[in-house]
């Protein structure tokens, strides 16, 4: 009685789409080996950016059993690990790393190679689900805290709280669910509990600065970090978008960072030479706004002669501009 021959598997090479799902699989009986969209090839795929012969791909015999790829006639190449490798080009392809052929990945798992521990079965995820929680109600208190503050009147205030919670969850629903379609439409995942994270942060974030910044102002005369408050507030709305855009596009957060970083060292300075030319002054504000219990005040006080002194001196000042003004008024 004859026994059927028998193959040893040597190895399994799989191809992905861009959100990671399976698209095809072979295993690796000899080598060298294939992949293309010809239906001769080892690894067939059905994307209309791979040549019919791609790839070819060997191991050598020597001690290293260095895996080696050959990219055959193909005009868009391949690429592995943000390298381009074009046509005629040889390259090691280390284990664990997947190669791009055109909106195809694919990935090598070689039998000798290790194998991953057993991963538990994820748990309900309390931890995730108390900061989102937290988080949530954060923000509902500082906006309670921060309409509380600038409202003038209490009964008018607890009529408009209801509206004021309600635009703020509707404002924050709107903005995370955008970012949760954009996700599923660049990774395949909604992540809207994790959009909504972000954007937690970064009001919680932006109302702490503000307060910080408008505090230091008044305790130390520092008038300046009160009028620069929204620059301070642009950088972490920019760390915002980053947070967001490194969620859609994972894959890409290096390229990502340094295009937000480009977009604020270009836009800030920008913005506020067009408000030097506008305004004359760098900021909106042409004085801190914001007045804090006298208890607070760290800076020692001015003398009553010194505070008439310096408002002869802007007087003076405001004089001047005025005549300019006078002037180019004539002109025209």
């Amino acid at each position: 009685m004859s026994t059927m021959p028998t193959t040893t598997t040597l190895g399994l090479i799989e191809a992905h789409d861009r959100h990671g799902a399976l698209l095809a699989r072979a295993p690796i009986t000899r080598w060298p080996v294939t992949v293309g969209r010809a239906l001769d090839c080892d690894l067939v795929l059905d994307d209309p950016f791979v040549a019919p012969r791609h790839l070819r791909i060997d191991r050598t015999v020597d001690e290293h059993h260095t895996v080696q790829v050959e990219v055959l006639e193909t005009r868009n190449g391949a690429r592995l690990q943000r390298k381009r490798h074009a046509q005629g080009e040889r390259f090691d392809w280390p284990g664990g790393t997947p190669i791009d052929l055109g909106h195809t990945h694919i990935t090598l798992r070689l039998a000798d190679a290790p194998i991953a521990d057993e991963q538990a079965l994820p748990e309900f995820p309390w931890r995730t689900v108390g900061t989102t929680a937290a988080l949530v109600v954060l923000v509902g208190a500082a906006a309670v805290a921060s309409s509380w503050l600038e409202s003038r009147d209490s009964s008018q205030y607890l009529k408009s709280l209801p509206s004021v919670l309600l635009m703020l969850l509707l404002v924050m629903s709107a903005w995370s669910g955008l970012w949760a379609v954009a996700n599923k439409m660049f990774a395949g995942r909604l992540q809207f509990w994790r959009h909504v994270r972000i954007a937690c942060t970064v009001y919680l974030a932006s109302e702490a600065l503000r307060l910080v910044a408008n505090l230091a102002a008044f305790s130390f005369s520092l008038e300046a970090l009160s009028q620069f408050a929204s620059v301070l507030g642009v950088l972490v709305l920019a760390w915002a978008l980053y947070a967001h855009l490194a969620t859609v596009l994972p894959r890409r957060r290096i390229g990502l960072a340094w295009t937000v970083a480009a977009v604020v060292m270009l836009g800030v300075p920008a913005w506020l030479g067009a408000q030097w030319l506008n305004r004359m002054r760098l900021t909106n504000e042409m004085y801190m706004s914001s007045l804090f219990p006298p208890s607070l005040r760290v800076a020692p006080t001015a003398p009553v002669d010194q505070l008439l002194q310096d408002a002869e001196t802007l007087r003076a000042k405001l004089d001047r501009r005025l005549k300019d003004d006078g002037l180019a008024d004539e002109d025209e």
